[in-house]
């Protein structure tokens, strides 16, 4: 189940840096586009992905957004954990328990 796992996060994220260099390869000048539209039988599918390339970005800046939420959260958590144990083992210093030979000598008196 591990490997499965390991394995689809690979894919994905092959899928993703692929993704992210397409869109950084630079673009063809407007003159070029139009050509091409006029050329193309697919023309019609540029307009689509120029959407769906508004719609993921929009989408990876709210995830990005509620990871940042989620991680805040979380330190939040763990500060006030930390916080606990910290006052705990303060408490716990003020008690010590009686070492052996005293409970030796009090056991003779």
């Amino acid at each position: 189940m591990l490997t499965f796992l390991l394995q689809i996060t690979m894919v994905v994220s092959l899928g993703f840096i692929v993704y992210l260099f397409g869109r950084v390869v630079p673009r063809v000048s407007d003159v070029d586009i139009a050509k091409a539209r006029e050329q193309s039988l697919f023309h019609w599918l540029v307009g689509y992905l120029e959407k769906v390339d508004d719609w993921l970005l929009s989408l990876f800046e709210k995830a990005l957004r509620r990871i940042r939420v989620i991680i805040l959260m979380l330190d939040n958590v763990i500060s006030d954990k930390l916080g606990r144990f910290k006052k705990e083992s303060e408490r716990q210093k003020g008690f010590s328990l009686p070492k052996e030979g005293q409970k030796e000598e009090e056991k003779s008196e």
